[in-house]
């Protein structure tokens, strides 16, 4: 697991390793900044820092990125039911002008009642996505989770029934993220005299004093569940964040107040060191149980397309098939080789002329046991394992990215009838020849009967698909029964 922390003045990365319910922190590194990179969404830029950061920490699955909160839009919303249908909340999304053609969104907190819920929205324009996800695919990174900072904040101080505020002042915008456990999180954009330059030459402490009165003010009207009794996170640059003078704010840290989490593993990091990386640790939390509050239901607010998350699920089973094949082929290696060397030792044995008569009568009592409980496995054996067929899909899809699964189905049934639905692949390609090639490419004497049955050309040149696969069923021919009667007579 690896977390990569997008800062205006830094990078941080972070190595972990999930435990049982537990996250075990392995190594914690500061990189180059990359955030003009990832701002500009310089794809070229971000393949190069990508592929440096895979030769830095040997990881490319399981990565975590981390972003700031200037370019996502934060809002809670009241849902008027607590539906969790898709159409009801393309309904709610379309209700609240986000539009889901031009934005990717997550929905991680819903406060619940019996009958409605008030949910948080956070949306982000897809092109910044998109250019983290060209980049990665660049250099073969699988990427499971994409996180605003706040939430990864809020996560971290292991506890949701605190109010918060988050003031994240950068070069080039600032803005504050207030939380509230009896609604979710809201954010107010601050104008330019906030900016870190306009800081350096004014009071700051009296500043962003008055930046509070105005969240206040504004929460007052759009945001009524907040009280004010918060602690304060403020993020900056690390050279600048000292000079923000505010409130109890520690001086010499990012942030103020944080609490050890009982939740990690540090055996050669302290606190302090802990807590310099705590967004990028905030992230890899979310791998283990959230917490259970009575009204609050709080997910990931994983940002990424869903296409992208079920194509990831299926490189990661396919990874883990490959891996158990592997300590499968290691394990017989290793009885042929202690069979070899107990075989060699029994030839050197001289075998007395009974003992061989007693072997060969047991071998052939062998032979014939053999072969009645061959017998009895093809009578009992009505369906096929999964693994043999899962893993033959699998071995014929491309290594590289250029096609995708987005659903497979596989009909274990013993019902004859089914046979025409015994296997679903659902999967996309921008090139519809992939398609094609994986079609025929499954045509063996385990897969005869199949059928490309859907073709279509969606949004942005995806192109996606529907094969069915029929089961090949031997008809036993039934005895004639008036025969029978026949020669009974």
């Amino acid at each position: 697991m690896l977390a990569i922390t997008i800062f205006e003045d830094t990078t941080q990365i972070v190595v972990g390793k999930k435990i049982k319910n537990k996250l075990e922190i392995k190594s914690l590194i500061s990189y180059k900044s990359i955030y003009e990179a990832y701002i500009n969404k310089d794809v070229n830029s971000l393949t190069m820092y990508f592929d440096e950061i895979v030769s830095l920490t040997k990881c490319k699955t399981d990565i975590y990125f981390i972003l700031p909160d200037a370019v996502f839009n934060i809002n809670y919303f009241y849902y008027p039911t607590n539906s969790e249908k898709q159409k009801d909340i393309d309904k709610f999304l379309q209700t609240n002008n986000i539009d889901t053609d031009k934005y990717y969104y997550s929905l991680p907190f819903n406060l619940k009642s019996a009958a409605f819920s008030w949910k948080t929205v956070y949306s982000i324009e897809k092109t910044y996505i998109d250019s983290l996800l060209q980049a990665s695919k660049n250099v073969n990174l699988l990427i499971k989770s994409i996180e605003p900072l706040s939430f990864c904040a809020i996560r971290y101080k292991n506890t949701f029934q605190q109010e918060t505020y988050i003031f994240e002042i950068y070069k080039y915008g600032a803005s504050i993220v207030m939380y509230s456990p009896l609604a979710g999180l809201f954010k107010m954009n601050l104008s330019k005299e906030y900016t870190i330059d306009n800081l350096k030459t004014k009071n700051s402490s009296m500043m962003l004093s008055d930046a509070l009165l105005q969240a206040n003010a504004v929460a007052k009207n759009k945001f009524k569940a907040i009280t004010g009794n918060a602690d304060i996170h403020v993020f900056s640059t690390k050279e600048n964040v000292s000079r923000l003078a505010f409130a109890s704010t520690d001086e010499n840290a990012r942030i103020y107040k944080t609490r050890p989490n009982s939740n990690l593993i540090t055996k050669k990091y302290n606190q302090i060191e802990i807590d310099t990386y705590y967004i990028g640790i905030g992230s890899l939390l979310q791998e283990l149980e959230p917490p259970r509050l009575k009204y609050i239901k709080i997910n990931s607010a994983n940002i990424l397309p869903e296409i992208v998350k079920e194509s990831t699920k299926l490189i990661e089973l396919e990874q883990n098939i490959k891996k158990a094949s592997k300590i499968t082929m290691l394990m017989f290696t290793f009885i042929i080789g202690v069979q070899s060397v107990f075989l060699y030792y029994l030839s050197t044995i001289t075998i007395p002329e009974q003992l061989q008569t007693d072997f060969n009568y047991a071998n052939k009592q062998i032979i014939s046991l053999k072969k009645e409980d061959g017998i009895i496995k093809n009578v009992k054996k009505q369906t096929e394992p999964i693994q043999p067929i899962l893993s033959e899909i699998l071995a014929n899809k491309p290594d590289n990215n250029t096609l995708g699964f987005t659903k497979l189905s596989i009909n274990n049934q013993r019902d004859k009838k089914v046979n025409n639905d015994w296997i679903k692949i659902n999967l996309v390609s921008k090139d519809p020849i992939k398609i094609q090639e994986f079609s025929s490419k499954l045509n063996s004497d385990r897969f005869k009967n199949i059928m490309l049955t859907k073709i279509d050309n969606t949004v942005d040149g995806i192109n996606s698909a529907e094969i069915s696969i029929a089961k090949v069923v031997k008809n036993t021919p039934k005895k004639n029964k008036n025969t029978n009667k026949e020669k009974d007579e």
